[in-house]
């Protein structure tokens, strides 16, 4: 299939203010596949986000699945400071953990921009794909099977990766790009863990 790739500026849906992420890798065991967040990362295959509401908090708000801010930007969070979204210098796509700014020296923050996917057979589509910053003109979004040992039996069989010049891993599905669905949830829970 070919597709033809133009660049937006604005956002798929106008009235969200939150998204959950499905994968957008056509012809591929990866695409539609919803990402979750756990240990600091997305993967594919869990039943849900790894989510924490310390005890102290009287109205911990309902989990909402893992929602981000527009163009990826940060989780969509309660916890004061909230969380950021970076990807590591070896293409990790991650989040901070809470009442934390830090950032491992050498990541991207940002280089997240939205695109539509045109196709002879198929309706146009928005997804949000990843340039690396420094100007190397690196970029792209995979998943790989690369998953850590702690996740194991966690259902987890990808973790998300953006391109970078660090990138070095082999066995990835490339996909087209990240589509973010809007939804009317202001957070998806306290913190993400």
């Amino acid at each position: 299939m070919h597709y033809l790739i133009f660049l937006l500026t604005c956002s798929a849906v106008a009235s969200a203010t939150t998204y959950f992420i499905s994968v957008f890798a056509p012809d591929t065991e990866v695409d539609g596949v919803l990402l979750n967040a756990a240990a600091q990362g997305f993967y594919a295959g869990t039943s849900g986000p790894v989510t924490y509401c310390p005890p102290s908090i009287k109205n911990c708000p309902e989990v909402k699945g893992t929602l981000v801010y527009e163009r990826m930007t940060g989780m969509a969070v309660n916890v004061p400071g909230g969380q950021r979204i970076y990807v590591e210098p070896s293409g990790k796509v991650k989040y901070t953990q809470a009442h934390s700014n830090y950032i491992p020296q050498g990541s991207f923050v940002g280089g997240w921009f939205n695109k539509t996917v045109l196709s002879d057979c198929d309706p146009a589509h928005d997804v949000v794909d990843f340039l690396s910053t420094d100007g190397s003109n690196v970029g792209g979004v995979k998943l790989c099977p690369d998953v850590e040992s702690y996740m194991a039996n966690t259902g987890a069989s990808y973790r998300l990766y953006a391109t970078t010049p660090g990138f070095n891993l082999t066995d990835c599905v490339d996909t087209v790009g990240l589509t973010l669905h809007g939804t009317t949830n202001e957070v998806g829970c306290w913190q993400y863990i």
